[in-house]
């Protein structure tokens, strides 16, 4: 499998929902532990309102799905990585603009702009225990990917180990921002959120092409 239509988006959207569905638990007790514990929620909500709009969308164009998706994820649920995300998705969405099918080159693109927005908005780098720690290994695992020219599953594959690595990372390092920073050296040895719920965006990915293909 090669390329992803927009029916395979909204379906991958739709896992994403299913995948913050499950974890909503684990996402409130990892935030709770360090920030206000509205992350589960937040995630939850957030995707279960992107899925009913763009499940009924009379729309073909991936870009347009995505950025209504992140338009919706800003509206929906007014907390900072709900903003961050969106503006990810946003960006992304652009990138793609009217295209109907994508591949893995388009989708290292789009990953670039998704992790490009979120730090920009957020004014994070990688190293700052943020969801960019587990993004932005992602990223590099997909553009390795297709430059050694494997297919999506495999790209995805590698992504959500390279996400799933950079949370374990990111548990070395102390919070720089928001309230867990708060905790400082504290926060060193605990997972961070934020790495969590961008780990399982990616794994929604993976697993979706896994069950499909």
């Amino acid at each position: 499998m090669d390329k992803l239509n927009y029916l395979d988006i909204k379906d991958i959207f739709a896992k994403i929902k299913d995948i913050m569905a499950e974890n909503k638990n684990l996402l409130f007790k990892l935030d709770s532990a360090m920030g206000d514990g509205d992350l589960g929620l937040t995630m939850n909500n957030g995707f279960n309102r992107i899925y009913e709009a763009i499940s009924t969308l009379n729309e073909e164009k991936i870009g347009k799905i995505i950025i209504q998706a992140g338009m919706i994820l800003e509206d929906s649920v007014p907390s900072t990585i709900g903003t961050l995300v969106a503006t990810g998705f946003i960006r992304a969405g652009k990138i793609v603009k009217d295209k109907t099918e994508i591949d893995l080159s388009d989708l290292v693109m789009m990953m670039s702009f998704f992790v490009e927005g979120i730090r920009r908005r957020g004014k994070a780098e990688l190293g700052d225990k943020t969801i960019i720690d587990s993004l932005y290994p992602a990223y590099l695992a997909l553009k390795l990917a297709s430059e050694d020219k494997k297919n999506l599953k495999e790209a995805f594959k590698n992504a959500y180990q390279s996400a799933k690595q950079g949370v374990e990372d990111a548990k070395k390092m102390v919070s720089k921002h928001g309230r867990a920073a708060w905790y400082k050296e504290k926060s060193r040895g605990k997972e961070d959120p934020g790495a969590v719920a961008g780990m399982l965006m990616v794994k929604a990915f993976y697993e979706y092409l896994k069950e499909k293909y």
